[in-house]
């Protein structure tokens, strides 16, 4: 296994995948986590048009609708309005006839204001060098094969078990097998794993899962930096709902800001929590 995906040519559409177990996610063993099928998404949205390289993408939402199997998966584009300044765009995920999940993406069209124009917000305090740190490993998945045996994480700051928590992450494998992976797909990978790095409450006895991923992005991630920084924070209600928040950064500064909402409930309930509710 050598990435979360391997093209399927015979899938009849722009962007036609199959699942590798390394997309599997923690919470039932016949589901993907929701990160590699974001960053299709994501990457569709981001690619879009003979013009893309003219394009921002200032925003992205990602709703989940239903978990997301193991095996081939098709995604296709839906422009929405096409401004001169700003395009609004949908992709869809389908397994089948069956839609699994939809993207929104906010572009802007790019336009030098040179050097007085701009101003990036310097993170807090510098992180170490993330081979300095100590990596991290989930245990809360149900099978040896899966998401977090893709991923390489760092912590930098805090405990794994409560929040804030800060972590230098990356995927270990390409997105799609012979095909380039943007810094933003790469970016997306890690978003929709923010909550697991940082923790609301004990895994073993709880599940949170996000029926939705948000991304703003301040300006490009650096393609020549692997690691991505996040600093997370994360909290979860009585009455079953959470909310998990990071500042995401690379090797010059802050990048982005990404929110999940969390569906909170016992570990044992959790998988018809999502069936019945997303």
């Amino acid at each position: 296994m050598d990435a979360f995906y391997h093209p399927d040519d015979a899938g009849g559409h722009a962007l036609s995948v199959v699942a590798t177990p390394l997309t599997r996610g923690p919470w039932d063993n016949r589901f993907q986590h929701g990160g590699p099928p974001c960053a299709l998404l994501a990457g569709a949205l981001d690619r879009f048009g003979e013009d893309a390289e003219d394009w921002f993408l200032a925003r992205l939402t990602v709703e989940l609708l239903r978990p997301v199997p193991i095996g081939p998966l098709q995604v296709s584009l839906h422009p929405g309005h096409l401004g001169r300044t700003v395009q609004r765009l949908e992709a869809r995920l389908h397994a089948g006839d069956t839609e699994l999940g939809r993207a929104r993406g906010l572009r802007m069209r790019r336009t030098d204001l040179g050097a007085d124009g701009a101003f990036v917000l310097p993170p807090a305090a510098p992180w170490p060098d993330p081979e300095t740190c100590e990596p991290l490993r989930f245990h809360f998945f149900r099978h040896e094969v899966g998401y977090h045996r893709a991923v390489d994480l760092r912590v930098v700051h805090g405990e794994w078990g409560r929040t804030p928590i800060g972590l230098w992450t990356r995927p270990t494998v390409p997105l799609v097998a012979g095909r380039p992976t943007s810094a933003l797909e790469r970016l997306v990978t890690l978003a929709d794993a923010q909550s697991g790095m940082g923790v609301p409450l004990d895994p073993q006895r709880w599940k949170f899962v996000n029926p939705d991923v948000n991304v703003f992005l301040e300006r490009d991630p650096r393609e020549s930096s692997p690691w991505l920084g996040f600093d997370i924070r994360t909290t979860a209600s009585g009455h079953g709902s959470g909310l998990s928040q990071s500042e995401v950064r690379d090797a010059e500064g802050v990048v982005a800001r990404t929110i999940q909402t969390l569906v909170v409930g016992p570990r044992d309930q959790a998988p018809s929590v999502r069936a019945g509710l997303l």
